[in-house]
């Protein structure tokens, strides 16, 4: 019996390539296909899928910007629905910050997410991850995020915002020298590496904070500096 599949993408380019490749596997059947979180939905809904490949970033509906981690809606329902389809997230993002967003999809059980692969890999990568869920079985996708205390994270919001020690100490009325104590703390904890002694590591902000978006702590928005004027405490 053929694996029953459904490609979700806002790109009629994705969807034109996955319909080719797909086409080629004999125990692969594409049954439908969408390009927004509201068709999705229904197709979902209607045909029950096996697999779905779908895009991290979808508007909810036509002719709505698409929404970063608007894809994992469809996750939600899925949950909420107890349906059976399991699902593969693609993405052009490099950072891990939806990887972490999708962590209650994989830790779930049932488990929704199975897979989740850039949108770089090959048809093959993308075949073989969809035949892996079919089966049930799905990549180890774990991230060991840092802890950090809730001050911690605010000044790394005013640090991904551009902010200088003295300035995030106005925004926070304290002392500049707490806030350089907060920067050395969460520093350690984003940059540390096994094995690589304190003394060897690139402490710098701008890798702190590049270092804190691929674990998902900061959102991509979160670092425009056009945000200058808005308090991340709110």
């Amino acid at each position: 019996m053929s694996i029953r599949v459904v490609v979700v993408d806002d790109h009629p380019d994705v969807l034109l390539g996955a319909a080719a490749y797909l086409g080629n596997c004999p125990d692969i059947r594409l049954v439908a296909q969408a390009q927004t979180i509201a068709e999705a939905l229904v197709v979902i809904r209607d045909h029950q899928p096996q697999v779905a490949l779908v895009d991290l970033e979808l508007p909810r509906a036509a002719g709505e910007s698409a929404e970063y981690l608007g894809g994992l809606a469809i996750g939600r329902a899925i949950r909420a629905g107890g349906w059976p389809t399991r699902l593969i997230i693609m993405t052009g993002h490099q950072d891990r910050s939806g990887l972490v967003a999708a962590q209650p999809f994989v830790d779930c059980k049932p488990r929704v997410v199975y897979d989740y692969l850039l949108k770089t890999a090959t048809p093959q990568e993308r075949i073989e991850a969809i035949r892996q869920a079919a089966q049930g079985v799905g990549r180890p996708l774990k991230l060991d995020v840092p802890k950090l205390t809730p001050r911690e994270r605010i000044v790394l919001r005013y640090m991904a915002l551009g902010l200088e020690n003295g300035e995030i100490a106005q925004k926070l009325v304290v002392a500049p020298s707490t806030v350089a104590s907060h920067v050395k703390s969460l520093m350690a904890k984003i940059l540390s590496e096994p094995g690589v002694e304190d003394g060897q590591l690139r402490r710098t902000r701008t890798l702190c904070v590049r270092r804190a978006l691929e674990y998902g702590i900061l959102r991509p928005d979160q670092i425009n500096r056009n945000h200058l004027g808005r308090d991340p405490v709110r």
